[in-house]
């Protein structure tokens, strides 16, 4: 940890010396300070203890955390290290007051689990807090991964991903955006065999079968960017072409009562995005796939209106299939 009490006031191990009596802020035992050239200065306990701030830390996590609040100061902002948050029974990393806003930073470089990061986020908007999330170097090399995509965050309007370079000092800001993946051979065949995998699980080999013949081409052009589905993509698809071949030509929606259809089909397992409001990231997919399915001539939409006009059609053979997207792609 980087903050022990001393005398009741609370004390950075940056600013610590040694031979005092500097405690712990959660359980009142004594805390040792280490402070060498090779490594960070910072406060630890004694043998076995059983206090919550015990469980050790990365020389990432506690550099950055020390970065990121020097940082904050430099930007005019008042900042506090390790806060302890009452309501929540959790220590922020960095406390921030911009404003009339408190803010916390929390530097995350070990896995966290997903229940885990919306507990924390959500315990801090539900007493007025906005939390960031900043990523360490464990989670660069994993950007396309829904262990590092989970923490997206909504940055001037952008999906954003924000990373601490402890060698820069600076924050690096990542933008992903949902749009309209390339069509392309190889991923047809791609496509296929996934689905060929999906057919040997037990549950789901029904819906599978009547995706052996060649696919309407909506089902294989899938989004770049952000993985929005528990399952992959194509299977996602199949579904919804089998929904909207069983609606009748010439059916009107609304956007809403689309939307709400196509976020139905077969009870899709939409992924969650704690750091986001629940609904906006599943919208901005089917709204690209609501375009796509408008270039293929299957819907129209007239005002706030969609009518469905055609239905995607199946090929008589993967070949044709692949003709007709072989034209498509030149």
């Amino acid at each position: 940890m980087l903050v022990a009490k001393l005398n009741d006031q609370f004390i950075n191990a940056a600013d610590a010396c040694q031979g005092k009596n500097y405690c712990c802020p959660e359980c009142g035992a004594h805390l040792i300070l280490k402070h060498g050239q090779s490594k960070i200065a910072h406060f630890a306990h004694q043998g076995n203890s059983g206090c919550a701030l015990r469980e050790g830390e990365s020389y990432e996590h506690l550099l950055g955390k020390q970065q990121i609040f020097e940082w904050a100061r430099k930007k005019g902002w008042q900042a506090e290290l390790e806060v302890y948050i009452p309501q929540l029974e959790q220590r922020a990393d960095v406390f921030l007051r911009i404003g009339g806003q408190r803010v916390v930073i929390e530097f995350q470089c070990s896995p966290l689990s997903l229940i885990a990061l919306q507990k924390r986020t959500l315990g801090y908007q539900s007493i007025g807090i906005k939390c960031y999330w900043f990523l360490g170097s464990p989670y660069k090399q994993k950007l396309n991964q829904r262990q590092t995509q989970k923490f997206i965050q909504l940055v001037n309007q952008q999906y954003t991903i924000m990373f601490w370079d402890t060698k820069a000092k600076i924050l690096r800001l990542v933008k992903l955006a949902i749009k309209e993946k390339p069509l392309s051979l190889k991923e047809v065949t791609h496509d296929y065999r996934i689905l060929r995998r999906l057919s040997l699980l037990q549950g789901i080999n029904s819906c599978i079968k009547e995706f052996t013949r060649g696919l309407p081409v909506i089902c294989h052009q899938k989004t770049l960017g952000i993985q929005v589905t528990n399952h992959p993509e194509i299977y996602w698809r199949c579904l919804v072409v089998k929904k909207l071949s069983n609606i009748p030509l010439f059916a009107s929606f609304s956007l809403d009562s689309w939307y709400r259809l196509l976020k139905k089909v077969d009870l899709t397992e939409w992924l969650k995005f704690p750091c986001l409001s629940s609904s906006k990231i599943v919208n901005d997919y089917l709204e690209v796939f609501t375009k796509q399915l408008l270039k293929s001539g299957n819907i129209i939409i007239d005002g706030q209106t969609v009518i469905l006009i055609s239905h995607p059609s199946y090929h008589r053979s993967i070949m044709k299939q692949y003709q007709e997207i072989q034209r498509l792609i030149q």
